[in-house]
């Protein structure tokens, strides 16, 4: 019985992600590109990198046109590890610690809503696309067409901030170092998050800015999402704090 309970629970959590995954994409495909905002969101976020010192991006590629094979590895790995990564990571959690698995579900959900949000008000081209001195690498080396404004991508080509696939990446280290029994496995996971910050910067797809948001905002996810976890358990501790009897000042 407990076998076949856990198998319907891990089945309708499968589908809440997966309920969750089409109304996001279904939104999202919803929006119509504002080029002319996006493209001046994107040009206000260089400037401000360049005045703190932060536009990493372009210098970052440059030194990496010379490797393609290199390149080559970055774009499959960001097309691909967004998804089979966190997908392995939350089936990895499921079966390690239930109620970890429910927090952090319930965290990216939350980042993944939030970030929707700041994507329809505040629309921002990737810097490939938004004539700042990077390379679209990924259409230069492969062939594949993001977002421009010339494709019919299956992708919303103006949603740069925050960067989710920096904030997830962030979320999984976090949950691996956490909840991971070995210790190597621990003291790697923040690799995970690295590779794809220089993945994300040196394809031009993301600013530095753009990242930074999104491991904030998946943090912010993932800490409300706890503290509902604890509510039960706080209120628990409190009634019976209240219904247990003081003791007397002699005893």
């Amino acid at each position: 019985m407990r076998s076949l309970g856990s198998r319907r629970d891990g089945l309708a959590q499968v589908a809440i992600a997966l309920a969750a995954l089409g109304v996001y994409e279904s939104m999202r495909l919803a929006l119509r590109p504002d080029w002319p905002r996006a493209l001046a969101h994107a040009r206000l976020i260089a400037g401000w990198e360049r005045a703190n010192d932060l536009a990493w991006e372009a210098p970052l590629q440059r030194s990496l046109l010379h490797v393609p094979p290199l390149l080559d590895a970055m774009g499959a790995f960001y097309l691909v590890a967004h998804f089979a990564v966190t997908a392995l990571f939350f089936v990895w959690l499921y079966r390690r610690d239930r109620p970890a698995f429910r927090v952090f579900r319930n965290g990216f959900l939350l980042a993944t809503a939030a970030a929707f949000v700041v994507a329809w008000r505040f629309p921002t081209a990737p810097p490939r696309l938004a004539g700042l001195g990077l390379e679209d690498t990924l259409r230069r080396l492969t062939g594949i067409d993001i977002g421009s404004p010339g494709s019919g991508g299956l992708t919303d080509p103006v949603a740069a901030v925050p960067s989710m696939h920096a904030g997830w990446a962030v979320g999984v280290a976090a949950g691996v170092y956490r909840y991971a029994r070995s210790r190597r496995a621990r003291w790697l996971a923040p690799l995970y998050p690295a590779a794809v910050v220089v993945t994300v910067l040196a394809t031009g797809n993301h600013f530095v800015l753009d990242t930074a948001s999104g491991a904030l905002v998946t943090a912010l996810g993932i800490a409300v999402a706890a503290g509902w976890a604890i509510r039960p358990v706080l209120r628990l501790s409190l009634r019976r704090g209240v219904e247990q009897p003081g003791s007397s000042p002699g005893s």
